[in-house]
């Protein structure tokens, strides 16, 4: 018989149909791959934890500590991460569509080459992140504070930027017809 590793007691306890991970203290652990599709994580502490590639899609992340965590290539699309704390997490490639950020500490995050498309970041604190190359379009960034964030190469399209205006550098351009 070989010992269980956390990974599997939690992929067991997620496959029995438990979703409820909520409050629980996860902080450093080696997550890396692990499905966690719909799950409860809300208050949750993934605090240095490695989720590298990991399918968080879908998690209600309320209040969730993912300070220095290893997020890179993770999917969190569609996650409820309202007032979550991603200090200077690792974000790299990750894929946040419509993800909900209001009010999340970003900073000094890095969030390069991360697909952000339809996330709402109203509030949100993004100094210092990394933006480098990310997918901004149709992103809410309401009040969110940008202060020297990097946002070279950032794809904007229908982005609503801090002070309320829209920004359309990268939207696509309407091909004409080609005559028949």
């Amino acid at each position: 018989m070989t010992p269980a590793t956390l990974i599997d007691l939690l992929n067991r306890y997620y496959q029995t149909g438990a979703r409820d991970l909520h409050g629980l203290d996860l902080q450093g652990l080696n997550l890396a791959a692990i499905h966690l599709v719909d799950a409860d994580l809300r208050r949750a502490n993934l605090c240095r934890a490695n989720l590298y590639q990991a399918d968080l899609t879908h998690i209600d992340g309320y209040q969730i500590t993912l300070a220095r965590a290893d997020l890179r290539s993770a999917s969190l699309a569609h996650a409820v991460l309202r007032e979550a704390d991603l200090h200077k997490a690792n974000c790299h490639r990750a894929t946040l569509v419509e993800a909900d950020l209001r009010e999340s500490r970003l900073d000094r995050a890095d969030l390069s080459h991360a697909n952000l498309e339809g996330a709402n970041l109203t509030q949100a604190d993004l100094s210092h992140a990394n933006l480098y190359w990310a997918n901004l379009r149709y992103t809410n960034l309401t009040g969110a504070n940008l202060s020297r964030a990097n946002l070279s190469g950032a794809k904007f399209c229908q982005t609503i930027m801090p002070d309320g205006s829209r920004r359309d550098s990268e939207c696509p351009v309407a091909q004409p017809s080609p005559l028949v």
